[in-house]
This record gives C-alpha cells, sequence and structure tokens, in this order.
C-alpha cells in the first residue's frame, strides 16, 4: 500500500475495504489482513468509503475529479453520483433509514448531503467551518460529527446541520471519527500528535488510547463483537 485513507468494515461478511489514495484502488481484505482484493482501479483519490451492507453497495468520495460514486461491493458497475458543485469531497457517511449519504467538502468549507442515488443534494453547513474532513452519524440521536483539521476542532450539529457545537477544541491534526452509540463514546485519529484517542459524546472526557508507535494515523473504524 502506498496512502492508505478511508477504511470501512463488513463485519457480517468478514471484511475490510480500504481506499488508497496514491495508487488510486479501492481493496478489500478478510478481517486478518488476507486475500487482498483490487475493486476498483479506475479512481483518481479516494479518501474515505461508506458501505450499504443490505443494498449491496460501496460508495466513496474522490477529490482529484470531484466526484462522488458508488459500486458493487465487489467492485463491478461505476456509478457517478454527484458530479457537480463540489470543491473537494472528502468524509462521507450513510443515513440508510432515511436513504441519505452525508460529506463534507474541504475546498468549498460545506457539510452537503443527498439522497442515495445522488438527487437532492442540499447544503446543510456552509458557514463558520475551516476544513471539515471525517464525518459520522448517530441516526437515533439525530446528531452528524466530524473533525476539522485546519480549526483542530471535533464538532456536532443536527442531521439538517443546526445546532452546531464544538466537542473538543485544541487539537493537533483530527482527522478520521467513529461512534460507539452504545457506549457514548467516540473515538478519532489525530495526525498532529501522532494519537488514537476517545471521549464522551458530548466531548468530555478525553483519553489518549495509543500515543507510541503511530506515525500519521487517518481514517478509524470499531468493530463490534456480535454478542454486542
Amino acid at each position: 500500500m502506498s496512502d492508505p485513507d478511508g477504511i470501512a468494515l463488513d463485519v457480517a461478511g468478514g471484511k475490510i475495504y480500504w481506499t488508497d489514495t496514491l495508487t488510486d484502488k479501492i481493496q478489500r481484505a478478510n478481517l486478518d489482513g488476507s486475500n487482498i482484493e483490487d475493486l476498483v482501479t479506475e479512481v483518481k483519490r479516494p479518501p474515505s468509503i461508506a458501505l450499504d451492507i443490505n443494498g449491496g453497495k460501496m460508495y466513496w468520495t474522490d477529490w482529484e475529479v470531484n466526484k462522488i460514486q458508488r459500486a458493487n461491493l465487489d467492485g463491478s458497475n461505476v456509478e457517478d453520483l454527484v458530479t457537480t458543485g463540489l470543491g473537494n469531497p472528502d468524509g462521507i457517511a450513510l443515513d440508510l433509514s432515511d436513504g441519505k449519504m452525508y460529506w463534507t467538502d474541504g475546498e468549498a468549507n460545506k457539510i452537503q448531503r443527498a439522497n442515495l442515488d445522488g438527487t437532492n443534494v442540499e447544503d446543510l453547513i456552509s458557514t463558520g467551518l475551516g476544513d471539515p474532513n471525517v464525518i459520522a452519524l448517530d441516526i437515533s440521536g439525530g446528531k452528524m460529527y466530524w473533525t476539522d483539521w485546519i480549526m483542530n476542532k471535533i464538532q456536532r450539529a443536527n442531521l439538517d446541520g443546526s445546532n452546531v457545537e464544538d466537542l473538543v477544541t485544541g487539537l493537533g491534526d483530527p482527522r478520521g471519527i467513529a461512534l460507539d452509540i452504545s457506549k457514548g463514546k467516540m473515538y478519532w485519529t489525530d495526525v498532529g500528535t501522532s494519537k488514537i484517542q476517545r471521549a464522551n459524546l458530548d466531548g468530555s472526557n478525553v483519553e489518549d488510547l495509543i500515543s507510541t508507535g503511530l506515525r500519521s494515523p487517518r481514517c478509524i473504524a470499531l468493530y463490534f463483537p456480535p454478542n454486542r
């Protein structure tokens, strides 16, 4: 691998999916790292990926050609979903219950959403952002969470973009974020401090989880055992 960035898990299927922004590939492997497969090789710089397992689809952003695309989980049937009005699409997350995809756009300094087929693009937040990076959704709580590596913050808002809150400030260079809703925790990576950290969903009780042996941790995904 050259620059692996986005990561997503299909726990039931026993697979890990990731993007590589230098080899211009989307790949997958077994959860133990064996059986690496190239799925999509005609992408340019895909920084983020999200999975719809039941729908048999993977979604990703491409910040060089400024597109949001999707394909079958085996990489076949690549579709362009959003191809206009994007500046530098980065993080992507899915609300499958409502048929929506959410993404960040660092160059346009926006957080947007659309239907899963790319129609009905909406601006949710278009002011007060530095460079929003990775986004995660708490559907049951009606919230979206994101990292901002220019403002060195983790923020959240309602799913319609209202009620923006600063949760954790003064970070080094936060990138990936993932939520454990049942335990009330959010996890994130920090490229600037070479750490993986977590806190409560309201930003309180910040903890260092891994602070040695890392160089430039980017995206993060959580695996929950089946009996959880």
